[in-house]
């Protein structure tokens, strides 16, 4: 190999890059600057130094840093490339036209203190971000912070995750560790193997410090001697050294650079939120902090800290159940709207409170309609039934009604007359939410999973990467927008409306494209309303049971302080709007209950779906549904209990069994061949989906998937030693990792589309959908191979959830016709005519929930919804 590493390493990647020159050299890299030839764009090359490399070794690290490729965040610098070339061990990301902060600190020695709050809590939402992906960066430090058209975007992401991980023990043979000593917490310094996002809180601390005082908290003149203040030493106050720090800035940086874990935030967030809390309520929020050197100054916080303390007793005292804060919202008289048999959702009520548009119909065509609170003539918006209508939100001068419509937004009068296109469809997908700003000139909606803003001159621009955006609204102020992120399914009119799956609350501040969380996504958490005055964001969450409404206190800044109040209790609401000035509340009180039926096939017949029997019983949903080969046992999820769990139930008793009471979400179980082990997916270890597997003998869970993909959907290989599955996003994917000597290995993708997969009964081939609800089939080899579509959508068959039946030469699969109307197909593996083997008797009586195939049985899970729109008087506080 020759000799210069330069040299060497253009050889290496020759195919792919061409290296034009060193741009800097650190602990564990060297980083580059080339031109990706496939793209023609110019990108940074990371290579590790080959000691290293030498003892992490190629597979490993490529295997950890792929934890680290799905993080999207607008702050957080994406991973475009990885691999390994000869020797080399490299990971590519764009090159970013700015500066370092290291080198902007290098020219100003001290920054403008908004500035170091800014970039402090840009850092801060991407590392909450990350953590809650169970992705700790473990070096954060100016050199790892980019400065991008005055944006802050955290680099780096992965090389002390993978070194830590892939090396472990063996780093200390390199004469390298991990972290750089001045930004090290105290429990990295000692060695601790388990690091938490409380390290990353700390570093970071580190830095905003150094960014408001020109040095970091502890120096020396040895990496030792840093250490041992890191350890030992209190951090010496910061407003002796600049008077124009604010108090609750001071105080925060310091609660941050706690030497204990455990005093320090629990969550970047909570960071974030303190150096952004106005006067008091900073103070108050960190009182547990050492007092600066003046006398005069501790006397002044500890009669803040007891006046606060005063406060709060009271303001208990005089609340039911004891909460810190008066209620946002108070309660008054309902009035029902709707009372028609079907579907009356997603309302939004008038600015003045007088009216309620809202979606009527069916989940395969639905109108806009217009109705006042008060009684009189509704108004049909829209007059095309051959589709969906839905998703009203009202102009703020309340003259017009916006929709979605045909992939696009559009917009009517409200007192009835033509529609005009306001939005076209987008490129990559439907438009999936869309609301006016304020000033009602402007509008924001999404498609996919990104954020567009529609300005006054009809001309769109990106704004933000938000995952599965819905139901988006503005702040009273047009500053920012409040969304749905995940679980895009439950507000999107279809075959799994009101889907249950976990979702959560996040701000994004138009300006500039931040986004932060208001709320965990550990369950459902969805339907954002601001307050008049801006102060509450109200939602919807099953956090404590039942849908019910509650209040998340936001900060001028868009963070949230506090925890979220529960203002309802037992309500069921699914979505709800309020008025301009807050005093009428329009809510949906959507109702969804699915049972399992079987339904016996038999040769030469075509099974009407009216021959069911009915399985199970109960107020409960089931989503997904399972059989064994034989059709004696059925698998399936139910949130019977409160949440979802897996369930089973054997046909010859009807009686079900309860498998799993974790109280996060689990769903889609499938048995394994042998019967041994289930397999399900779900959100227990953190805010995405992860696959586990459950032995059916009581052993240990296994936790299978641990990436920031939403892995689901799982099915089983013929020999129990693999699982095919789906990253559950808008365009899908599939996946599949393999057991060997009980260990599961990494998942390995092998499309970049697609649902629902199924093993051949020789375990070469999986059949899958090209939709989640009604899309084409497909057939791709397991390992290697071009995919083939045997039943083509476009044809006039919709399909879902496909089969193979036993011996491997035909496939059954559910799918719907153009007129609605739901039957069981039949058809060649190759490809051919399906034939239909069961079949609903109308478009209506067709089953909605889940299904499965065993033995001569069907298993189908039958759906019933219900919605009514009401309007609330509601008083402000």
């Amino acid at each position: 190999m020759n000799a210069d590493p330069r040299s060497s390493l253009s050889d290496a990647l020759s195919d792919r890059y061409r290296i034009e020159r060193e741009l800097g050299a650190g602990g564990m890299a060297t980083v580059y600057l080339a031109q990706d030839l496939k793209h023609d764009r110019l990108v940074a090359v990371k290579v590790l130094r080959p000691e290293l490399a030498a003892v992490i070794g190629a597979e490993r690290f490529l295997a950890e840093i792929r934890t680290t490729a799905n993080l999207q965040h607008p702050h957080i610098l994406p991973l475009f490339d990885s691999g390994a070339a000869d020797s080399f061990l490299f990971y590519v990301m764009p090159f970013i036209e700015g500066e370092s902060l290291r080198s902007r600190l290098a020219r100003e020695k001290q920054l403008p203190v908004g500035d170091a709050v800014r970039i402090a809590t840009e850092v801060a939402g991407a590392l909450d971000y990350a953590h809650r992906h169970g992705v700790i960066h473990r070096d954060i430090k100016p050199e790892n912070i980019l400065l991008h058209d005055g944006r802050a975007l955290i680099a780096d992401f992965g090389i002390a995750l993978a070194a830590s991980r892939a090396g472990g023990s063996r780093m200390t043979e390199t004469g390298m560790s991990l972290g750089t000593p001045h930004y090290m917490s105290p429990e990295q310094a000692m060695g601790e193997r388990e690091i938490t996002a409380r390290s990353d809180v700390y570093a970071l601390a580190v830095v905003t410090y150094e960014m408001l005082t020109g040095d970091p908290p502890f120096t020396g003149s040895t990496a030792q001697a840093i250490v041992a203040r890191v350890m030992t030493e209190p951090p010496r106050p910061l407003l002796p050294q600049r008077h124009t720090i604010p108090d609750q800035v001071e105080a925060a940086v310091l609660t941050a650079l706690e030497k204990l874990p455990a005093d320090r935030f629990a969550s970047a967030a909570e960071f974030a939120a303190a150096l952004n809390a106005s006067g008091d309520a900073g103070r108050r929020g960190l009182a547990h902090r050492p007092a600066p050197a003046s006398k005069a100054r501790r006397a002044a916080i500890a009669a803040m800290v007891v006046l606060a303390g005063a406060t709060g007793y009271l303001l208990a005292r005089a609340l039911p159940g004891g909460r810190g804060a008066a209620l946002p919202l108070a309660f008054g008289k309902a009035t029902k709207v709707t009372w028609e048999p079907g579907m009356e959702i997603l309302p939004a009520i008038s600015p003045d409170g007088r009216t309620v548009a809202f979606g009527s119909g069916t989940i395969l065509r639905m109108g806009i309609v217009v109705r006042p609170v008060a009684g009189g003539r509704s108004i049909r918006l829209t007059d095309d039934t051959s589709g969906v209508e839905a998703h009203p939100r009202w102009s703020p001068d309340g003259t017009r009604v916006l929709y979605l419509a045909r992939g696009g937004v559009f917009s009517a009068p409200a007192a009835g007359g033509p529609a005009r296109a306001e939005v076209p469809a987008g490129r990559s997908g439907p438009v999936v939410t869309a609301a006016w700003a304020p000033d009602g000139k402007r509008i924001a909606y999404a498609v996919g999973d990104s954020i567009f803003l529609r300005g006054e001159d009809g001309n769109s621009r990106p704004v933000a990467t938000i995952f599965e955006p819905s139901a988006c609204t503005w702040s009273p102020d047009g500053a920012m927008i409040a969304c749905t992120s995940g679980n895009v399914q439950s507000m999107t009119v279809g075959e799994i409306f009101g889907n249950r799956s976990p979702s959560s609350i996040v701000i994004c501040r138009m300006s500039d494209g931040r986004v932060t969380h208001a709320t965990d996504s550990l369950t459902v958490n969805q339907a954002p309303a601001w307050s008049p005055d801006g102060r509450w964001l109200h939602f919807v969450s099953g956090r404590d049971g039942p849908r019910d409404i509650y209040a998340q206190r936001i900060a001028g800044s868009g963070l949230p302080t506090g925890t979220p109040l529960r203002l309802t209790t037992g309500l069921g609401v699914h979505t709800f709007s309020l008025s301009a000035d807050g005093r009428r509340m329009a809510y949906a009180m959507f109702s969804s209950t699915s049972n399992i039926w079987s339904l016996t096939l038999a040769p030469g017949r075509v099974a009407p779906f009216s021959d069911a029997v009915r399985l199970t019983t109960g107020n409960q949903v089931v989503e997904n549904v399972n059989a064994t080969r034989d059709g004696r046992w059925v698998y399936y999820d139910s949130d019977l209990g409160g949440n979802a769990d897996v369930y089973r139930v054997q046909l010859a008793t009807g009686i079900p069994e309860r498998l799993t009471t974790d109280p996060s979400d689990d769903f889609a179980p499938q048995v394994s061949p042998d019967g041994r082990e289930v397999v399900f997916h779900s959100w227990r270890a953190g805010n995405s989906r992860d696959l586990f597997v459950m032995p059916l003998d009581g052993g240990p869970v296994q936790h299978v998937t641990r990436t920031a993909r939403q892995e689901a959907l799982a099915a089983w290989s013929p020999d129990g030693n693999a699982l095919a599955y789906v990253d559950f996003t808008a365009a899908g994917g599939i996946w599949i990792v393999r057991r060997t000597g009980g260990v599961w290995g990494e998942p390995v993708r092998r499309l970049d589309h697609g649902f629902w997969p199924g093993w051949s009964p020789d375990g070469r081939q999986l059949v899958f959908s090209t939709s989640v609800s009604a899309g084409s089939i497909g057939i791709v080899p397991v390992d290697s191979g071009p995919e083939r579509i045997v039943l083509d959508a476009a044809l006039g068959i919709q399909s879902d959830t496909p089969f193979w039946m036993p011996g491997g030469r035909e496939l059954i699969f559910r799918a719907r016709n153009r007129e609605g109307r739901r039957s069981i197909y039949v058809m060649p593996a190759q490809g051919g005519a399906p034939r239909v083997v069961a079949a609903a008797d109308s478009a209506a009586s067709g089953a909605r929930g889940g299904w499965a195939f065993g033995g001569d049985k069907l298993f189908l899970g039958v759906t019933e919804q219900e919605s009514d729109v009401s309007v609330m008087e509601v008083e402000s506080r």
